[in-house]
């Protein structure tokens, strides 16, 4: 019997750090990480190279099939917007406009096909990536100055709620588009 090895795809900077720690460490989850920039995370989603990704939650309405899978995202509330905006984190940048609203600057989506367990599990992995913030640290290129780095995490705000969803839905009713790049090669 042939396994297939589910394909999670992740934007790789500092406010995923404790995602890719929980994706890595969850004995229950065996599947391919992805690590890569928005635009190309985008493209490996679009192109079904990847079942599940935190994507920028700007593309979702771009996204053919694509589903919110989990409780989970990179978000942020109004109290820390201060040092969220001033951050040169990739995924903050689109949540600039709309500062005064809570708001989920990724979120994780699957296509309609992926398996119901594999997201089940992707959720206790992350569940486990937030609960071991500062190991994540230890084990992430922000170490050198761990205690800075798990501080700075508390900016974020990680559960994808109704406020946050109601937020999301007016920045995609703003009309305000992201569309992945295509590839001319």
């Amino acid at each position: 019997m042939m396994v297939i090895v589910p394909r999670i795809a992740v934007v790789s900077c500092f406010s995923t750090t404790p995602f890719i720690y929980g994706i890595q460490h969850e004995d229950n989850l065996r599947a391919g990480l992805l690590l890569s920039d928005p635009d190309k995370i985008i493209q490996t989603f679009s192109e079904h190279n990847a079942d599940i990704a935190l994507i920028p939650a700007v593309a979702v309405p771009s996204l053919t099939g694509a589903r919110i899978v989990t409780e989970y995202c990179v978000g942020g509330v109004p109290a820390s917007q201060e040092a969220l905006l001033a951050s040169d984190d990739v995924l903050v940048g689109t949540w600039k406009p709309f500062g005064k609203l809570p708001c989920a600057f990724a979120v994780w989506v699957a296509h309609a096909d992926t398996d119901p367990d594999v997201v089940e599990t992707l959720q206790h992995a992350l569940t486990c990536g937030l609960e071991h913030g500062y190991e994540a640290i230890l084990e992430s290129p922000f170490a050198a100055d761990s205690g800075r780095a798990y501080a700075e995490l508390a900016h974020f705000d990680y559960i994808f709620d109704n406020q946050k969803d109601k937020a999301l839905k007016k920045l995609w009713n703003s009309g305000l588009k992201s569309v992945p790049r295509a590839n001319p090669g």
